[in-house]
């Protein structure tokens, strides 16, 4: 299960109702999730049928989670379940019963909100509609302890509640729930999916792979049924072992308004959609073309088995069950017909997450694709991209019936180099956006075009501004909004966000003596200071190296003992590939060292790996500065030497960060002198609260809040 479900989800757990429950000190071993819907009979057979398991009732619990009935089932179960529980009985002769309620309409809803609760091992779920024989439990233990499966299919049998059909043969029974690929004990492999009606899985590897989409599950006037195969198939790609039990069975109930030509025809069409709805939700946004390719594809086989296969059938007097099979296939290239056609025309609203484009500078900004991956993890329709943004994506996201589905995320436009024509496609997209009903968000993380007031970098400046006059939000990383906005009108859509951490995204550092030999350091080399010259413009950095050079005086003259201090500048200003005064004054500094290729990932690991501090030189302006680079050198145990503006000022920890007036060269000069007294190193808590991993993913979970925030105003 995602974060965002698991948060939905556990304010709904409150709503739960104890009904009959023994309090163990071991936890049960199965949590069978039983979930109906205005099924009361049905529901309590069900029940019954647990009740007589062979199994101690020790070694289950039962979970009953009524998805919003309104003839009376929840009282009917209570009622059940609590006759006789006054009765002075023995530990193990008490079962125990857990009754939620999930009022969002929807199997994976109701399935998803059972997994919260359950406190079993292995969730075994079962449809109320379905009885399970007496030892269901005990062959499924069995084999799991035999085999070591993640998760088992039980045998699914049919209880004909009518005369079975003659044209109903046996490769047609799957429609109905039966489920039987092999006549014995067999490890499944993909593409076989257990029958919804009765399996079960190991929680711990439901958690792994996510838990039931709701998307792609039965619901009211949706009889959507891919959720069970959704769930099997991330099973299989995450190396989990399913197998298939016979000797546990389970019987499905198949009432006579099933046993009819039209329901078969109707499951037939529904699973054709549903094969269409899995694919869109694993594979993302298709290609228009290839939507297109498909859909004609579809009125092909459609146009054949109409016209050509199903004539021949019957003047070739084939049997009834041939010709109903060719119905039914036409009856599927039908469901994926429209449903494909449904995509093309507009994406599905049903899905229970936005859809985002994401766009970012092309040049593959890492701290982007850290939130991209964080964001697709939690089931959100991320398309990353540029700012050329496809038209078709535009169209298949407006809004629908009143409802906004589609966010364009702009992250750090400023970042974008456009052309003039490509300036104005933006502007049209745009345009079109707002008057489609796209929300638009922009985060506001700083960049070297904020680092100057002149003209080189007007464009992205009034750019960036431009796009967050349109935004519905703001991302930022502040505690100072009042300083880094001074225009209301932005303050209103602002929303401040904890910046994450990057532990765990470099690879491992090196000792810090083997990295400055790697460097050609001296032997004799002190404390060593590091400035990431790609992030600062030519003026920032003379100024770095003049306070640098003072420093390195001062020291001389106060006549400490000590290794020199280095200066450490990676890669070229961001104004200038070569910067002439930059390289006189490197030849009059010994201690400074110039590297003018900008890192990786494996180069910033040893850059960090040979230096103590992180160097910001920043001028007094109110937006320069990136707070990133300041917590990845905190990540990996740097301390930071930062301007004190609105960007850093209250973001970066006291001890590990020295503030300096942006305004005075001799502020910086002091600091660097002071930093060497400042040892920061990472402790347990600070690993944990920097690691990449979590940071991005909790950033994610806020960041989808303030997606739904703007979702939910009016078009």
């Amino acid at each position: 299960m995602t974060a965002r479900q698991k948060s939905r989800l556990d304010t709904r757990k409150g709503k739960s109702e104890v009904i009959e429950r023994q309090p163990a000190s071991v936890s049960p071993r199965f949590s069978i999730i039983l979930c109906t819907y205005n099924r009361r009979n049905l529901a309590l057979s069900a029940l019954a049928s647990l009740r007589r398991q062979t199994l101690p009732y020790t070694m289950f619990e039962v979970i009953v989670v009524d998805n919003g009935s309104s003839d009376g089932t929840p009282a009917a179960v209570r009622t059940y379940v609590s006759a006789g529980k006054h009765q002075t009985k023995k530990t193990g002769d008490v079962w125990k019963v857990i009754c939620l309620s999930e009022p969002q309409n929807g199997l994976a809803y109701a399935r998803n909100t059972g997994l919260l609760a359950a406190s079993g091992e292995i969730a075994v779920f079962l449809d109320d509609d379905a009885l399970a024989d007496a030892r269901l439990l005990e062959r499924l233990s069995q084999t799991y302890q035999e085999t070591g499966a993640d998760g088992i299919g039980a045998h699914v049998g049919l209880r004909w509640e009518a005369p079975r059909p003659h044209w109903l043969t046996e490769d047609m029974l799957d429609m109905l729930g039966h489920f039987e690929p092999a006549s014995q004990r067999a490890k499944l492999n993909a593409p076989t999916s257990f029958s919804s009606s009765c399996f079960s899985v190991k929680i711990e590897a439901l958690r792994a792979t996510g838990y039931f989409s709701p998307f792609l599950s039965k619901r009211d006037n949706l009889p959507a049924s891919a959720g069970v195969q959704d769930v099997c198939q991330r099973l299989y790609a995450a190396g989990y072992a399913l197998w298939y039990e016979p000797a546990a069975v389970a019987t499905h109930r198949v009432p006579a308004a099933r046993l009819t030509r039209a329901f078969i025809l109707g499951r037939a069409y529904w699973k054709g959609r549903s094969e269409v709805m899995a694919r869109y939700s694993n594979t993302g946004q298709q290609h228009t073309f290839d939507t297109l390719g498909a859909v004609l594809r579809e009125l092909r086989e459609i146009a054949f088995l109409a016209c050509i296969h199903r004539p021949l059938l019957r003047l070739a007097g084939r049997s009834s069950n041939e010709q109903l099979l060719a119905a039914t296939e036409q009856a599927r290239s039908l469901g994926r017909f429209q449903q494909r056609l449904s995509f093309l025309e507009h994406a599905p609203f049903e899905l229970d997450a936005p859809a985002v484009y994401f766009a970012r500078a092309p040049d593959g900004d890492e701290t982007a694709n850290l939130l991209v991956r964080a964001l697709q993890a939690r089931e959100i329709r991320c398309a990353p991209g540029d700012a050329g943004i496809p038209l078709t994506w535009l169209w298949q996201h407006r809004a629908y019936r009143g409802r906004s589905i589609g966010i364009l995320h702009f992250y750090r436009p400023g970042a974008f180099d456009l052309s003039h024509r490509q300036q104005q496609k933006l502007a049209f997209r745009l345009w079109l956006a707002r008057r489609r009903g796209i929300s638009i968000i922009t985060t506001d993380a700083g960049g070297w075009w904020q680092s100057t007031r002149g003209l080189r970098f007007l464009v992205p400046r009034m750019l960036e501004r431009q796009l967050m006059r349109q935004s519905s939000a703001i991302i930022s990383f502040t505690r100072q909004p009042d300083q880094l906005y001074p225009d209301r009108r932005l303050r209103r859509k602002l929303r401040c966000l904890p910046h994450p951490g990057y532990a765990g995204f470099l690879p491992p550092l090196l000792c810090r003596d083997e990295a400055r030999k790697q460097l050609d350091f001296p032997a004799e080399a002190g404390y060593t200071f590091l400035c990431l010259a790609s992030q600062h413009n030519e003026r920032e950095l003379i100024q770095l190296i003049e306070a640098f050079r003072k420093a390195t005086q001062a020291e001389k003259s106060a006549g400490e003992a000590g290794l020199p201090m280095q200066l450490l500048l990676v890669g070229a200003p961001c104004d200038k590939k070569a910067s002439q005064p930059i390289l006189k004054l490197a030849a009059l500094t010994p201690t400074l060292h110039l590297h003018n290729t900008n890192p990786d990932k494996d180069g910033l690991s040893l850059y960090l790996s040979a230096a103590d501090a992180l160097v910001l030189p920043h001028f007094a302006i109110h937006t320069a500065g990136m707070l990133e680079t300041a917590m990845l050198a905190l990540s990996y145990g740097r301390a930071v030497i930062a301007p004190n503006l609105p960007r850093f000022c209250g973001m970066l920890p006291p001890r590990a960060s020295i503030l300096y007036d942006p305004a005075s060269r001799e502020s910086l000069t002091r600091a660097l002198l002071n930093s060497r007294q400042r040892e920061y190193h990472l402790l347990e808590r600070d690993k944990e609260a920097l690691d990449a991993e979590s940071g991005w993913a909790q950033y994610a979970d806020r960041l989808v809040k303030v997606y739904k925030e703007v979702l939910q105003r009016k078009v």
